[in-house]
């Protein structure tokens, strides 16, 4: 009967938790701004917990289209900034929203294959939390081929 309460508690703990954490899996896809209906969802749109402070970066593959990529956070988090840099020895900046008052999107032309690292940054300050103490952010990616694009601003 012992065995049982415990089981009992212990599950019961593991549960409250769960039911209490927070979800972000699809933050990006229900919070960011989209673009218009000529563009793709990309599936190499991210959500992820962040804390205060706290910066991220992960690599995409660009082809021979436009991009569009919104990001979007929650308030506790503060201004997001996102750069994007080229994947390579260099790592050179291509774009960073810090230097256009934090827009939380921009667009783009990609000439040719290669990979880009996507940096994500909360500009919060950090304070004395726990790490429980975590906020949704989100970068959506979306895509549309080049021909069926105007004008002729990128990178």
């Amino acid at each position: 009967m012992k065995t049982y309460k415990i089981v009992f508690l212990i599950s019961f703990t593991l549960f409250s938790f769960v039911a209490l954490s927070q979800n972000c899996v699809n933050y990006h896809s229900e919070e960011c701004r989209w673009a218009d209906d000529s563009f793709l969802y990309s599936r190499q749109s991210k959500s992820a917990m962040f804390t205060p402070g706290m910066s991220s970066e992960f690599v995409i593959t660009v082809y021979d289209e436009e991009y569009y990529i919104s990001i979007k956070g929650e308030k506790v988090l503060g201004k997001i900034r996102i750069r994007v840099r080229e994947d390579n020895p260099e790592k050179t900046v291509l774009y960073d929203n810090s230097k256009f008052k934090y827009e939380d999107f921009f667009y783009f032309k990609n000439e040719n294959t290669r990979n880009l690292i996507i940096e994500v940054s909360s500009e919060a300050k950090k304070k004395f939390s726990s790490s429980a103490d975590r906020h949704c952010l989100g970068v959506l990616i979306e895509f549309r081929n080049e021909n069926n694009t105007k004008g002729d601003t990128g990178f």
